[in-house]
Parts: structure tokens; sequence; C-alpha cells
């Protein structure tokens, strides 16, 4: 009978396994489990994103392409509301496939991250079914950690606004330490964070803080590395026209709050709200912490060893990063950041635990495997115990999506019929927007009319 090699690889009396990941291994089974048992939210979150429907801005996007076609559309929003040059064209290529693809989006999105980061986390030396296991840690802790899962998730508007950045940006890590030094592959980092740039600003100046600082600590300290240098050189490169389309953009003067904000106050209001996010994470989230500590200590013998010098610079550059993921809401719209783009610091907090995970390595081969075993069952319960509660939520959405789906019909059966002023019983709020207001000259209520291809559209007054 022939041997299945990814079994042999992932065998505990391989000898890439240390003793305490083999004594692991054979008193919990295999890490399955633990995978299984990660996996479980996240189906939960799919399923509920499953009964996702339009929503506010999504009738905005979607009635302009009805009426001025995919290219105008694209002029428009540059040039009158907004500058996000690589979210219109993306929510646009989406919107082709009409309101059916919605439902599905969620689901897709959870699954290409996973894609991403399992092969990301593999160009480091894990072994595929080690890093599918990390990628899963690391989706679910930032999911279930997500201030607004809601409309960061399940809102095609904000899934596509801070989700797709950060699958971009995984990409890109995995893509740069892969190292093709060729024309072409340092073209596609700079391609990449172009793109990502162009998706939000609150992931764009992160993203650029990020990558000066990895340059800047790349050429002091590992200079002789050209593959690295040129790609992270480049990456920077494609940020900063990102950030340069963005600025000279028509419509950025209409997105500005008045006047930019006091410089000081706006990074004193960010580093203050970046603290607020890790001390919410560590009063509301500790088990999840302790799984992305845990897991990746225990499974991150292949991966490189981390020196102390890289674990200080991450630390630096994690800390300086942080405050400028909310600085653009604070210092261009003088308002708070969105609680569905705190996501993007909420992702960057989850991947920095990880990496001191992978920096734990050496003092989880001390514990004892009796407290080690009895470790790994209490963090398997995290992701148990997330989906048990985000279970409750199916129905509610369910409901929403069986009313939403019956008005749909009644409008687009009034439509047909002839009539231009429509009114329509009001819906329950979805992702806290509600679909129409009794103000038929209201924003979101003229973008419902658009799409649907009337005069007006209002609930009763």
């Amino acid at each position: 009978m022939r041997r299945n090699p990814s079994a042999v690889r992932d065998s505990p009396s391989t000898p890439g396994w240390s003793e305490n990941e083999a004594s692991w291994s054979r008193t919990v089974a295999t890490p399955s489990i633990l995978s299984a048992a990660l996996a479980l939210p996240l189906a939960v979150y799919a399923a509920i994103g499953g009964f996702s429907r339009y929503t506010a801005d999504d009738f905005c996007w979607a009635g302009t392409l009805r009426v001025e076609g995919f290219l105008n559309a694209q002029v428009f929003y540059y040039t009158v509301y907004s500058p996000r040059y690589a979210f219109t064209f993306v929510v646009n290529l989406v919107e082709l496939a009409g309101p059916a693809i919605v439902p599905a989006l969620p689901a897709a999105a959870i699954l290409v991250c996973l894609a991403v980061m399992t092969w990301t986390l593999s160009q480091f030396g894990l072994t595929t079914f080690r890093a599918l296991l990390l990628a899963e840690v690391a989706v679910f802790a930032t999911l279930q950690s997500a201030p607004d899962l809601p409309q960061s998730l399940y809102w095609q508007t904000g899934m596509l606004t801070y989700v797709l950045p950060l699958v971009l940006a995984t990409f890109l890590v995995g893509w740069i330490r892969r190292g093709r030094f060729a024309w072409w592959a340092v073209g596609v980092s700079g391609l990449l964070t172009f793109v990502a740039g162009g998706l939000s600003e609150t992931y764009l100046i992160p993203q650029n803080v990020a990558l000066t600082l990895a340059l800047l600590a790349t050429i002091t300290l590992a200079r002789h590395n050209r593959s690295l240098v040129t790609h992270l050189a480049a990456a920077l490169a494609g940020g900063v026209l990102a950030l340069v389309a963005i600025v000279v953009a028509p419509a950025t003067a209409g997105r500005l709050g008045g006047t930019p904000a006091d410089l000081w106050l706006a990074l004193s209001a960010a580093i203050a709200t970046a603290a607020f996010q890790v001390l919410r994470l560590l009063r509301y989230f500790a088990p999840t912490i302790v799984l992305c500590l845990a897991v990746p200590a225990v499974l991150g013998s292949c991966a490189p060893r981390i020196e102390r010098r890289w674990f200080v610079i991450v630390t630096v550059v994690v800390a300086v990063t942080l405050p400028f993921c909310y600085f653009p809401s604070f210092y261009a719209q003088n308002g708070n950041p969105p609680a569905r783009s705190l996501i993007v610091p909420g992702a960057i907090l989850i991947g920095y635990l990880g990496f001191v995970g992978f920096s734990l390595r050496a003092a989880v081969q001390r514990i004892p495997e009796r407290s080690g075993v009895l470790a790994v069952l209490a963090v398997g319960l995290v992701p148990l115990g997330a989906a048990v509660v985000s279970a409750r939520q199916v129905d509610g959405a369910a409901q929403y999506a069986a009313l939403f789906d019956a008005e749909d019909r009644q409008i687009r059966a009034s439509r047909d019929a002839g009539q231009t002023d429509l009114t329509v019983p009001p819906l329950p709020p979805n992702f806290g927007q509600d679909f129409v207001t009794a103000d038929r000259q209201n924003w979101f209520n003229t973008c419902v009319a658009r799409y649907y291809g009337v005069r007006s559209i209002a609930t009763p007054s």
C-alpha cells in the first residue's frame, strides 16, 4: 500500500517534530481536532453571510453602474465622490454579476483569506497542514475580535474596503519572502500595494508607514539581501503612487470634513485609540489571545528561528504603525474612524500575537506534558464557544433576507407595472443601516430609486 507523502511529513515520528509536539499529537489525537474546531466558527460566519443583501452604499454603487455604465462610473466616482480608485473598480466589477453574488462574498472572503494565509506561511518553511491550522487561527481571531463584524465582512462595501487589502497585504508578505528577483516579480510587489492602497485610506497610510520602517530596517541590518531590499522599495513606491493618486483626486476635497485637524491633536487621538483597541483585546478576548500565542508556539518549529533583534524591530514597527490606522479619520475627517475599519488594526494585532507565539517555541518545549495537553484542550474550546454564540445570529439573518426578498419582488413588480413613486413597508435595520426612510430626498433613498430605475421610493410617513 502506497503511503501519503503529506501524511508522512506531518507524522509525529517525523524528525522535524519536537518531542513536545509528538507527545501533544499522541495525547490529543491529531492537530486535526483543533483544525476542525477552528473551522466551525468560520463556517458559521459564512452561513450568516449567506443571507447578506445589498445595504446602504451597495445601492449607490450599483445604481450608478446601471445609469452610467462601467467606465463612466469610474470617472464619476474619482472626480465627484470617492478617490478610492481600486475600490470603485473592484466593486463595479463585482456588481456586474448582480445582487446574486452578495450572499457568496463572505464565504468566498473567508476561503480566500485562508488560502492566501496558508500559502504565505508555507513560504516560511511550514508544512501545508501546519500553515493551514495557523491560518485558521489568524482568520478566526481577526473576525471574532472585529469591533463591527457585520459591516466588515457581511456588508459588500465594507468587506471590499477593509478585508480585501488585508488579503493583498498577506500575499505581499509571502511574495516578498519567496524572493523572486526578476523585474516582473518586483513589479508585482509594487502593483499589490498600489491596488491595496486604492481600496482604503485607512489601510493605505499604515501600509506606507510599515513599508518605510521595514525598508529602513532592512537597509540597516540586511542590506546585502538585494531581493528583500528591492521588493520592499518597489512595494513602497507602489504605496506612494497610491497616496498621490488619492491626494490629487478631485473627489478628495469633498470627502474631507472641513479643515484638517491639528496634526498633534489628531496623532494623540490616534495613539489613544490604538491603546484602547489593545486594551479591548486584552479585556474581552483573553482566551483568543492565548490561542494566538499557543498554536504558533507549538506548531512553529519548522519556521526559521526569530532573532532577538528582529523581534525588537517587528515590535517597534507594529507599535509605530498601529496609530496610523486611525490617523486619517482624526486628521482629514475630524471624527472617529468607523468601527468597521478597525478590523485593519485588529488584524495587525492578531498577526503580531502569532509572531510572538513563534518566538515562544523554546519556552513551550519546557512545559510539562500534562500542562501542555490541558492548555491545548482549553484553547480548542475558544472557537467552539464562538461558534455557539455566533450561531444565534443565523435565524435573524435569515429572517431579514426573507423580508428583503419579499420587498424586492414587490418593488420590481410595482416598477414593471409603471409606477414611478413607490411607497414600501419599512424593513428592520440591516448592519445598522435602514433600507429606505420616509424622506424621498434622503441620500440612500435616491440611491435605491436609481438602482431600481424609479423616480423615488420611501416608507410611509
